[in-house]
């Protein structure tokens, strides 16, 4: 079994009442022959406050420290990969949503730890530490990416700075690099138009919920019949992989109404008939098994053939209908009506905080994109 210190100063306190003392404390790590590792405190006795100042205290633990140190055999250093499956992630994972989850995981995975995940801690400085991401970017991976790696590299050596393993986070001012201008695809309204007029009745009810009520995806397939408030949705939870999460939401913002434009309610009304003996509690999109879809195998079977067969070369999904609303919306309500459509936590510090969207302005709003993508003239005939 073998015993370190790490880099650390220790910290000084005051015990006592008339008499009071100078108490020191810091940590020793132990690990054993199979590398596992446990830190135990270690407090000493440093003095009379008459007799010391508090930097004199502090002066004394650091030898007490460096003592310690020197008669103890130090192993071969932490690294990375060893900090990050030990110790960061059983702390921090269990935070995370799902789809949080499965991208810091893969940031982590596919890039920090095949780049770093062998150098000590110690070893690691924010020269290092910004060729990586520079070198992620220069692979041709997009902002989002980088960014990602960029946060949680951060995120990890901040928990290692808090642990006493490193004095400092070498990756706390590291600066993002250029990278490729990611698409930002938008259905043209003609193109909407024809889309959703060749999906048959279900999924035209799905594409239009998605188009105009601009909802993500795991809100439109954890929809329940009681999430249907008439003239709005009510967000009472979300779906994932193909999984109910009742009462979960991207963000405590995405939990407000969203409405619903006057065209889609006759539509759902038929629909909840053809559904009459489902309990308030079902899905109203299941899957065939009864459990929520995969909107990946939704958009690959019933959305994309159609779509091909249209002549749309544009890449049709959630983000491009979502994105296609908010473009359409221009000059047809002000921007914190869009917001708060969207659902959006932020659209400045302005308008995000003192300025107040008014429910009927939003409800014009959804209308007015809604009937100007549906009354559009397709230049080609109508597909069957």
């Amino acid at each position: 079994m073998q015993t370190r210190t790490r880099h650390q100063d220790g910290r000084v306190e005051l015990r006592g009442g008339k008499l009071q003392k100078w108490y020191g404390h810091f940590y020793e790590y132990v690990i054993d022959a199979a590398g596992k590792e446990t830190r135990h405190h270690r407090g000493v006795y440093l003095g009379d406050k008459s007799k010391l100042k508090k930097f004199q205290a502090q002066n004394k633990l650091r030898d007490v420290i460096a003592s310690a140190a020197k008669h103890q055999p130090i192993p071969n250093q932490l690294t990375l990969d060893w900090y990050t499956h030990e110790r960061f992630l059983p702390m921090r994972e269990p935070q995370w949503a799902p789809s949080t989850r499965e991208t810091n995981l893969y940031n982590i995975e596919s890039h920090i730890l095949p780049a770093l995940g062998k150098s000590a801690l110690s070893d690691l400085d924010k020269f290092a530490c910004q060729v990586f991401l520079n070198d992620v970017a220069k692979r041709g991976f997009s902002f989002t990416v980088v960014d990602h790696c960029r946060t949680m590299l951060k995120a990890i050596l901040e928990e290692a700075v808090d642990a006493e393993l490193i004095g400092k986070n070498p990756a706390r001012k590291l600066v993002n690099p250029e990278t490729r201008e990611a698409e930002k695809h938008v259905l043209p309204k003609l193109h909407a138009h024809m889309l959703l007029d060749s999906l048959p009745f279900h999924d035209r009810l799905m594409a239009m919920i998605a188009a105009f009520c601009a909802m993500r995806p795991g809100e439109i397939f954890g929809l329940r019949w009681s999430s249907w408030r008439m003239d709005h949705f009510q967000i009472e939870g979300t779906a994932w992989r193909g999984t109910l999460r009742p009462g979960k939401a991207k963000t405590r913002g995405s939990k407000a109404p969203v409405t619903i434009p006057d065209v889609l309610l006759p539509m759902l009304k038929m629909w909840r008939d053809q559904h009459a003996a489902a309990p308030a509690e079902a899905l109203i999109f299941p899957s065939e098994k009864g459990t929520p879809m995969r909107p990946e195998n939704w958009l690959r079977r019933r959305v994309k053939p159609k779509a091909k067969a249209a002549g749309i070369t544009m890449p049709v999904n959630f983000q491009v209908l979502r994105r296609t609303f908010a473009t359409n919306a221009q000059g047809m309500g002000n921007p914190k009506d869009v917001q708060a459509h969207l659902r959006h936590s932020d659209i400045g510090t302005t308008l995000g905080i003192y300025t107040q969207a008014i429910p009927e302005s939003v409800r014009k709003l959804v209308n007015d994109v809604t009937n100007d993508v549906m009354t559009s003239k397709p230049v080609t005939q109508r597909i069957q």
